[in-house]
């Protein structure tokens, strides 16, 4: 939302307290109800670089009672309308269709999920999904973390005694074949210290957008990112 005057604009989600966007050409600090306004960074104009800390982030993290220590950051990229081939599974994967759901109800939930977020994952109410499945239990998800009417981002996990066997490469394509038929874009992000994550962005030919950074608050809930 546009701010009034000299003020910067509002954030609308009220689980964001502030998101900073930046490109070559343009930039934007949008706060959240009650966040205080940072003002000017000190020192001349930084120079745009993706992965270089933005100082208005580090001064916002001050603002928000944190600092550099509560700001991480990783790549983002956007998926190509052709994936990299060379991506099948070493195991089965089953996606989020009916025959999909009902294999899903009878696998057994990983302890990385509640019971109730795995109840919603396995029914489809959080989008699409696939999983890589060994014997009665799912080694490898990629689901949608954040979705809305015309994007989706994809989120992986893979069991760590699963990992550098090339199933989450499988299972991403699978996720992305699911969610093309209705998103416009699809996005994948990963931290700066998850190679294997960058990896699997490189095996499939993802496309780099630019650098995500998030500033946590001291509980570590998130409050404030930008790319």
């Amino acid at each position: 939302m546009a701010g009034a005057g000299e003020a910067p604009p509002t954030v609308r989600d009220k689980k964001v307290d502030a998101v900073f966007a930046w490109s070559p050409r343009a930039r934007v600090l949008a706060l959240g109800h009650g966040v205080q306004d940072p003002g000017p960074v000190p020192g001349p104009e930084q120079e745009y670089a993706p992965d270089v800390m933005p100082r208005v982030l580090v001064r916002l993290s001050e603002t928000l009672g944190g600092g550099t220590d509560t700001i991480e950051g990783g790549p983002c990229f956007v998926f190509p309308q052709q994936l990299t081939a060379g991506t099948a599974a070493p195991l089965r994967v089953i996606v989020s269709d009916a025959a999909g759901r009902e294999a899903a109800g009878r696998l057994l939930r990983p302890d990385n999920w509640e019971p109730d977020e795995w109840g919603e994952l396995t029914r489809g109410e959080m989008g699409e999904w696939a999983m890589a499945v060994h014997d009665d239990s799912p080694v490898s998800i990629c689901f949608s973390p954040a979705r809305n009417a015309l994007a989706a981002e994809a989120g992986i996990w893979t069991r760590a005694d699963f990992r550098g066997r090339r199933i989450a490469p499988a299972v991403v394509t699978a996720w992305s074949q699911r969610e093309r038929r209705h998103k416009k874009v699809l996005f994948y992000s990963t931290t700066a210290a998850n190679r294997a994550s960058q990896s699997v962005a490189r095996t499939l030919g993802l496309v780099p957008l630019g650098w995500i950074w998030t500033v946590l608050r001291t509980s570590h809930q998130e409050a404030a990112s930008g790319p």
